[in-house]
């Protein structure tokens, strides 16, 4: 009621307490902005959220990768593939690929990855239906998630879950907190090197998948869209 007053013109006699107590609001407001700028999940100047290590808040010190959470809800679709259940699928299901809006932000300006960028997939399974517009197919529950985080200053040299400028991270259905990935060189769906060798070009992402980003890209050479 007292700012209501004061701040249309009536009751000025309360003006000197109102303007006490805005000295100090003012006052927490700059001691709170002070406080965030120094917190965990700031941002850098690329924008990118980095964690107390100065890098991102899904790498600790020794470069092991934790699967984001709502990231469905809070970042940015990219794209999907749809890779058919046949005799020469390797990863049947659907691949729905997410990234943080700082990521996205970053690849718009300047065509590449930043520094920190954190890009997620999901591989669910098919579910299908005959509906009245046809046979219909789409995503039934996550059998597993992989994360890629971009590291453009070789952070973690001795870990080899890392390579080629990103740290590979592999969650499955049955323990989704838990990363088996040890090597980016590995086998089956931890074989993230001989999954994304045929992109190099475009720095291991299959950018002509995610309509969001590709017409900013920014590479000599662009390789056709594959899985």
């Amino acid at each position: 009621m007292v700012f209501h007053c004061y701040l249309f013109g009536y009751g000025s006699c309360l003006g000197r307490r109102y303007e006490g107590m805005k000295y100090l609001m003012i006052l927490y407001v700059a001691a709170s902005i002070a406080v965030a700028g120094c917190s965990p999940g700031d941002a850098s100047e690329s924008g990118q959220e980095i964690s107390a290590n100065g890098f991102s808040p899904y790498v600790d010190e020794q470069g092991n990768i934790s699967r984001p959470d709502n990231f469905r809800e809070n970042w940015v679709h990219l794209g999907t593939w749809f890779v058919k259940e046949d005799d020469h699928a390797s990863g049947p299901g659907v691949h729905d690929v997410y990234a943080t809006p700082e990521s996205v932000e970053g690849f718009k300006k300047k065509g590449q990855w930043p520094d920190a960028t954190v890009l997620i997939k999901t591989v669910s399974g098919i579910e299908k239906k005959q509906l009245s517009t046809g046979n219909a197919q789409w995503a039934g529950d996550i059998g597993v998630w992989f994360v890629m985080v971009r590291d453009r200053e070789n952070r973690f040299p001795d870990n080899k879950a890392w390579g080629e400028g990103w740290g590979w991270a592999l969650f499955k259905a049955d323990a989704p907190k838990k990363n088996v990935t040890t090597t980016w060189h590995g086998e089956g769906f931890n074989n993230c090197f001989g999954c994304h060798v045929p992109v190099k070009n475009t720095e291991w992402v299959y950018i002509d998948g995610y309509p969001t980003v590709r017409d900013f890209a920014r590479y000599p050479e662009l390789d056709g869209p594959s899985e």
